[in-house]
């Protein structure tokens, strides 16, 4: 008789719960509207607070908040701009404030005193927020410029330069400066740059909404002579690069313009104030000669004007500013996190070409500027060529990254050598994609004594890790996390380089996969704004976000006249739902709900029985399978039904009827026109037909089986590998991870050879997400990462739910492939740091999980036999078995906040 080994995994579970006798609490992350301490506040404050160091069961019980226009009046009976009194809720975040009016420029102070089931009382230390200029009236500064000239295609200038100089004798108490230079702006008071910030303001629609920032100068003023400095650049809202899509002529566009406020309080509290108006003084004799978002920069330092932003400085030669209407938007503050050099990188290796030009490799593709000293003779030049891919005789490969830049150089910064001693320079105004500088030398004399360079995005702060036994998936999450945050400068953006458009199928698929691994709230929410500026009256909404006016059509299909359809599109839905599913905060939904609600009705509106005939098709498939039309009525579907879902949440019951049953007569006739019930196939059968009805919820039920073994039949007919495009990418990892079929999906993640991630890692040596799968184009996109879903929500198993958003509720079910050995993830949730690690012992495997305090996990292991013993090692816990939705068998449990250790044991059986 023939021996069978078989592995019966889950069979014996131990749960051992680690705590130590005494356990120390502490109220902290206290935040604002989902920020620190945030300056400019315009809408109502919203409020969290976590519990950390929490070994065992934490509940809260009931909190009280208390507001006060000064710290020393927190306390019961003074605080006097709100007390919420004791609020009997087990809630830490979207507490709305409904205390006094808060005027302009307000700061308040706040805390929380918390107490728990045990009815012991823990109190936060004091945090504070401050309000911007919460009316449109408070905004008096003129907008000025240095022309008069109202142009949509203004001349060209170096960039000017603004400067004010102001005495003020009295004591200061605080100052703020309220500023808007568009389109990007550097400012200086007493020749000190003003913050940490680069590239500021982030862009908009500028005939929609324009932003200002707040920054706190106190330190920067003199009891005296004063002076405040401000040079601009062009940035976005004077895109002059001929390109693909049509900045150059967009409504908005005019030469670059300033408008800005200083407040100064004095030790008895009166205000002063200094506005933007004709005494201002510019020059356009400064150093900057050139800047463009797409061209570099051009820099001579022999033109540097020393002290120009000091007191005292001789401004004879410098003209009076010209007020200007400036642009249409409205002025809204800028809370979200900056735009900021996050680090800096030094070569890794580097080569002559030839005389004059040497190669400098950085080891990492990253997005950003060169940082170089040198020394040399006065008007020699150091002219800088970015590009991210090299030929192969070594020189620099930019002919993809000009593929859409049709005027002017790309990619390229120019200095001019002032002569004398060391010049250290780095531009301002532009910033690129690359690993590769190129770094030519005008005169054999020049020294480049130092080349670094800088990484510059937004300062997106970490919220998940993920590592595990298999480098190529940790070079994979460093690959996504260097992609994400490269192609993040105030909107999440496709490459950043020869585009950097705000693609918004891009950031749909990687919504989620953004959410685990950074703080998105603030930073999608501005993006989100965008969506609202750009949406027409009529629903529509364009491909890119912001836009030019470019992307309403796309040309393509049965109805050429619409878009890219809602496969596009509908990240305004998916990344307010994958906000809201993270973040626990239903006003962002409330926010945004209308909005959503009239592109869905646009959607109808255009539907033809319910389908779509537009949309662009499964993107970067290697052939041409998935079109537009498929895709766009599946999305359809699942935004209808995901906008129900939201009407749920909002308490909007008939709408929640109304798109529930939009969403049904979609699926009715998506069916109707796509699938076979006989065979399970829908349209042509490969894997992204398979898996897109599953994923987005159109298969019948006692069909699901049907059409997943027609899946799982396509990737078995491509040797397990991936075939599909961007679109069917993520449908394929969801639906593979919702069925349980762990080692079908490992397998195919795991592949090393074309097409696939890992031939990526070991063939082409990425250390970025690459456009497509054989890697000719972009080498910076982050739309295939969606790997990332599968890493936290897969193998880590950490997954928020619909129900009890913002991880109150969440639940743990990670997938051991019998390849790896050990899994480490974790996530910081609005309550504190989920981690799932997992690793492999003799008698099977060890997981160690961690449930924040005030929240409860549910823990799902798969059952997969039934013949083995079922027994609780050492302290007891309760397990059940369950049926999940996909119809799955597990063992589950239900745990509030500590640090546990289950034991899932495998035992070899004979038969």
């Amino acid at each position: 008789m023939k021996r069978i080994v078989q592995i019966a995994s889950c069979l014996v579970l131990g749960l051992v719960l680690a705590c130590n006798t005494t356990v120390t609490y502490k109220v902290c992350e206290l935040k604002t509207n989902h920020l620190k301490r945030p300056l400019g506040l315009e809408e109502n404050p919203v409020f969290s607070w976590q519990m950390k160091e929490v070994l065992k069961d934490f509940h809260q019980q009931s909190y009280r908040i208390l507001v006060a226009s000064k710290p020393g009046d927190l306390e019961v009976g003074k605080a006097d701009l709100w007390d919420s009194g004791l609020i009997f809720s087990n809630h830490s975040l979207g507490i709305s404030y409904t205390g006094k009016t808060l005027t302009s420029g307000k700061r308040a102070y706040w805390k929380v005193i918390i107490e728990d089931d045990k009815g012991i009382f823990y109190e936060s230390e004091a945090t504070w927020f401050e309000m911007g200029l919460v009316k449109p009236e408070d905004w008096k500064a003129s907008w000025i410029a240095a022309t008069n000239i109202v142009d949509s295609d203004p001349e060209l200038t170096a960039a000017p330069y603004f400067r004010k100089e102001f005495s003020f004798d009295k004591s200061i108490q605080s100052a703020r400066l309220y500023i808007s230079g568009l389109g990007y702006y550097e400012a200086f008071i007493n020749g000190t740059k003003v913050g940490d910030h680069v590239l500021d303001p982030v862009m908009t629609r500028y005939d929609k909404s324009v932003k200002y920032v707040v920054h706190d100068v106190t330190a920067l003023l003199n009891q005296g002579g004063n002076a405040i400095g401000v040079v601009l650049g062009n940035g976005w809202y004077n895109q002059h690069t001929r390109e693909a899509w049509d900045f150059d002529q967009a409504p908005w566009r005019g030469v670059p313009v300033l408008s800005a406020q200083l407040k100064i309080i004095d030790a008895e509290g009166t205000e002063h104030w200094i506005y933007t108006d004709g005494s201002w003084k510019f020059t356009l004799d400064g150093p900057i000669l050139f800047d463009s978002v797409h061209n570099g920069e051009t820099y001579d330092a022999g033109k540097e004007m020393n002290s120009w932003n000091m007191p005292d400085f001789e401004a004879n030669d410098w003209k009076m500013a010209h007020l200007v209407r400036g642009p249409k938007g409205k002025m809204v503050a800028q809370v979200m996190p900056p735009i900021k050099v996050i680090q800096s990188l030094e070569p890794k290796a580097q080569w002559a070409i030839d005389d004059s030009t040497l190669m400098f490799d950085l080891g990492q593709n990253i997005t950003g500027w060169a940082n170089i000293k040198v020394k040399g003779p006065a008007h020699s030049k150091v002219k800088i060529r970015y590009g991210e891919r090299i030929y192969s005789d070594s020189t620099l490969d930019i002919e993809e990254l000009s593929r859409f830049i049709w005027s002017g150089d790309t990619q390229t910064d120019r200095y001019y050598l002032k002569g004398g001693e060391e010049e250290t320079w780095h531009p301002v105004f532009t910033y690129q994609g690359f690993q590769y500088m190129e770094v030519t030398l005008s005169e054999p004399d020049i020294d480049l004594l130092e080349i670094k360079a800088d990484v510059v995005h937004t300062d997106l702060s970490e919220k998940g890790y993920f590592r595990s036994s298999n480098a190529m998936f940790n070079q994979l999450q460093e690959n996504m996390c260097w992609s994400f945050l490269g192609n993040y400068h105030g909107y999440p953006t496709d490459c950043p380089h020869r585009e950097k458009m705000g693609w918004t199928g891009d950031a749909l698929l990687v919504a989620e996969m953004g959410n685990y691994n950074f703080d998105m709230v603030p930073a999608y929410g501005k993006w989100l704004d965008d969506f609202v500026d750009e949406q027409q009256k009529n629903g529509d909404l364009p491909g890119i976000i912001p836009t030019s006016g470019w992307g309403y059509t796309f040309n393509q299909g049965l109805d050429r006249e619409r878009g890219y359809g809602p496969h596009w599109e509908g990240a305004f839905l998916e990344v307010a739902w994958q906000m809201y599913r993270f973040s626990g905060d239903s006003l962002l939904l409330a926010k945004y709900y209308p909005h959503m609600k009239k592109y869905i009705d646009y959607l109808a509106d255009h539907a033809d029985d319910y389908l779509l005939n537009f949309g662009i098709d499964d993107h970067k498939q290697l052939k041409k399978l998935t079109e537009g039309p498929f895709l766009s009525t599946a999305f359809f579907h699942y935004f209808s039904n995901l906008l129900a879902k939201m009407g749920g949440v909002l308490g909007e019951e008939e709408d929640r009827e109304t798109y529930g049953a939009l969403a049904a007569n979609i699926a009715n006739a998506f069916n109707k026109a796509y699938f076979n019930p006989q065979t399970g196939l829908y349209d042509h059968g490969g894997q992204a037909a398979q898996a897109v009805p599953l994923f987005t919820g159109m298969v019948p039920e006692e069909k699901e089986a049907l059409v997943l073994s027609g899946l799982l039949k396509a990737v078995t007919a491509k040797d397990g590998h991936i075939d599909a495009g961007v679109v069917g990418t993520k449908a394929i990892l969801h639906v593979l991870m919702d069925y349980h079929q762990e080692e079908v999906l490992f397998e195919m993640t795991n592949k090393r050879t074309f097409p696939g991630w890992g031939y990526w890692v070991d063939e082409l040596n990425a250390n970025t997400m690459f456009q497509n799968w054989d890697g000719s184009q972009s080498r910076n996109h982050i739309m295939f990462g969606t790997i990332g879903d599968y890493f936290f929500k897969g193998l880590g198993g950490i997954r928020p739910t619909d129900e009890s958003s913002g991880f109150k509720k969440f639940m743990l079910t990670p997938s051991f492939p019998s390849a790896l050995e050990w899994v480490e993830s974790g996530h910081s949730s609005p309550y504190g740091m989920v981690k799932s690690h997992w690793k492999r012992i003799p008698e099977g495997v060890e997981w160690t999980i961690t449930v924040p305090a005030n929240t409860e996990a549910e823990i799902r292991l798969p059952v997969k036999g039934e013949k083995a013993p079922y027994f609780l090692k050492q302290k007891r816990k309760s397990f059940e078995k369950t049926i999940d939705k996909k119809g799955a068998l597990y063992y589950s449990s239900k745990l509030s906040s500590g640090v546990y250790e289950v034991v899932v044991v495998e035992i070899k059986s004979i038969f």
